[in-house]
């Protein structure tokens, strides 16, 4: 890491490490970075910002940005039929278009996806998109999940590089063609504020711990509106084991729309 992006981790923790809107009950962190000056503007728990946990459902984007570009979804209607297999989400137990699979984050479309692109091709799009720790050697149909055992989970990623794929994708600069990020863009728009700023992104959920009982949260995020362009990041780990908790990735949503707003960016 270089002396400026030290320099602005010093400040930006220094100031902001403090933030009554994080939980004391979760190791939490958040980054918003200004995509038209090309610069951090908050940084919270910059040293949790640092560490690198499962992807979880946030892998949906970089992989549709690679299934565009390989042809394996054709745009955003291509659909894969359900295999009739009852899962735990009543809204995945049914066929799904490109569109619903990243609106559903349904864990299965990922799963048809993978298999028809093989390992091969997975890992050098992982390696070209400089995608995290880039190891998808755990599995073909589980490597961005919160590992169950050794064999399953080996993708890490922090939330400094989130940032970094995002705005590839969100500048047009990932090795992918230009339709392929713009599909991407497209399918993940989630809403619009009534301060006019346009929310895409996507959330992860994942659990942790020696009984898998503490949640791991995840919202990657692109906000546009009023002459303004943001990336933003929130991602949190509980400290204590949780029982029948919400599922993390929402919560992580509704917490980097709390802090936008405190920015007046929502």
């Amino acid at each position: 890491m270089n002396r400026i992006i030290i320099l602005i981790l010093l400040i930006s923790f220094i100031s902001c490490s403090t933030n009554p809107k994080i939980s004391k009950n979760t190791d939490a962190c958040f980054l918003l970075y200004n995509l038209q000056t090309n610069e951090y503007e908050k940084v919270i728990n910059g040293a949790r910002c640092e560490e690198r946990t499962a992807p979880c459902s946030t892998f949906k984007l970089p992989l549709a940005v690679m299934s565009f570009d390989a042809g394996i979804l054709r745009d955003e209607n291509t659909s894969f039929l359900w295999d009739g297999r009852q899962r735990f989400l009543p809204v995945w137990n049914k066929d799904h278009t490109a569109q619903s699979w990243i609106q559903n984050s349904v864990v299965w479309y990922s799963q048809e996806v993978t298999k028809i692109m093989g390992m091969k091709k997975l890992k050098t799009y992982m390696t070209k998109f400089d995608y995290g720790n880039k190891d998808v050697s755990g599995s073909l149909t589980t490597s961005w999940l919160t590992p169950k055992n050794k064999e399953e989970g080996t993708i890490r990623i922090s939330a400094f590089e989130q940032i970094s794929f995002l705005k590839k994708l969100w500048t047009n600069k990932l090795p992918a063609s230009a339709r392929a990020m713009t599909i991407t863009q497209k399918i993940s728009y989630l809403e619009t504020s009534k301060n006019g700023f346009i929310l895409s992104g996507k959330t992860g959920s994942g659990t942790i711990g020696e009984n898998m009982d503490k949640r791991l949260g995840w919202f990657i995020a692109h906000v546009q509106g009023n002459g303004k362009e943001y990336l933003a990041v929130y991602t949190f780990n509980d400290k204590t084991p949780v029982k029948d908790g919400a599922f993390g990735g929402p919560e992580a949503k509704e917490m980097l729309k709390s802090l936008l707003a405190k920015e007046k960016l929502w």
